[in-house]
């Protein structure tokens, strides 16, 4: 196969670092090949430099459903797709647009009916994680994966940035460092800022030799206004691109985390963390790999996978449950007890 489209258009952070090892799996069973990611637009900036994929085609639906169906649909054309790999675990769109293409040979999933659109497909597996989900459709293409170790494709560059930026913070090579990463996609996600605040003061207590750096996105910026100037913090919320961003957690001894696409960074990177989770669930979405910690609570709507949280007695119960001492406990034992994940 000579071109190949890959269909995932989550628009995550997270999605993307999940799907390099797929992406890897394909280019080395056809490294000949051209390989395009149909995507959303607000991962493509990522993706375009991603080592395993050689072009992307942005899905933008602000034209409307069906213009944006057409004009995605001769885009995929116009290229001679000889195969598309569907990996988005459920959307119908992904798995419409190369059938409407006419890409050859289409693999997939059968969720939601789908599997009519596919020339190949079987029954999803949702009790597997998000990586092997995605391996898992390879299969129907008889590719089997080498390996599953995540990657991230910052550069040097970006480690400069984040080293000149540490200096001017007033942080030396020699700094021991913890990312606190305040923000999620999702408000059910969402561990509560104050206290957040409680666990940069205890361990700014228990490891004063440590500097906690906070991370986030632009958008996340009033989720500082929780944390204390008084606390020993580095604030570089809204100062790093989502490259410079895996750079600096590669910087860190450790990463604490609600589920989010900075987590994934992390444990991509080689960083222990220390992950919080509430409406999703870990065995599908947890840091891909050893040497990380998750906490969670038996709540029993959990997992739901809302945005919105649907409980009138206690909202967000599944989050409140977490208490700030297991969370301090957690980062000492990594701090003092784990060595860097590799």
């Amino acid at each position: 196969m000579q071109n190949i489209l890959v269909c995932q258009t989550g628009g995550w952070i997270g999605d993307m670092v999940l799907l390099t090892p797929a992406l890897r799996a394909l280019k080395q069973a056809y490294p000949e090949s051209r390989l395009e990611l149909l995507l959303r637009p607000r991962v493509a900036d990522l993706m375009e430099t991603h080592p395993y994929v050689d072009a992307c085609i942005v899905d933008d639906k602000t034209r409307g459903r069906y213009l944006s169906i057409v004009r995605s649909v001769w885009q995929i054309r116009d290229r001679a797709f000889d195969a598309a790999v569907v990996l988005h675990p459920t959307s119908l769109r992904n798995a419409l647009l190369p059938f409407l293409a006419r890409v050859p040979i289409r693999v997939g999933t059968s969720v939601g009916g789908r599997g009519m659109l596919l020339t190949t497909s079987f029954k999803d597996d949702t009790t597997v994680h998000e990586v092997r989900r995605y391996l898992r459709v390879l299969q129907l293409l008889d590719v089997d994966a080498v390996s599953d170790v995540l990657e991230f494709w910052h550069t040097d560059t970006d480690r400069q940035f984040i080293e000149q930026l540490l200096d001017r913070e007033g942080v030396s090579p020699q700094d021991r460092l913890i990312a606190v990463n305040l923000g999620t996609t999702w408000k059910t996600k969402q561990w509560d800022v104050t206290n957040f605040a409680e666990v940069i003061r205890q361990i700014g207590y228990l490891a004063p030799e440590t500097r906690i750096v906070l991370t986030g996105s632009p958008a996340e910026e009033s989720f500082t206004e929780g944390v204390s100037a008084s606390l020993p913090i580095v604030n570089l919320v809204g100062k790093t691109s989502i490259l410079q961003l895996g750079a600096l957690l590669e910087r860190c001894e450790v990463c604490l985390t609600c589920d989010s696409g900075p987590m994934h960074i992390a444990a991509a990177v080689g960083t222990p963390t220390v992950a919080l989770f509430g409406p999703t669930d870990p065995v599908r979405h947890r840091p891909y790999s050893s040497g990380h910690e998750v906490i969670e609570k038996s709540v029993s709507c959990r997992p739901c996978y809302k945005r919105t949280c649907q409980r009138t007695d206690v909202p967000y119960l599944c989050m409140k449950e977490i208490s700030i001492g297991e969370v301090v406990n957690a980062l000492e034992i990594k701090l003092h007890h784990k060595p860097h994940v590799t």
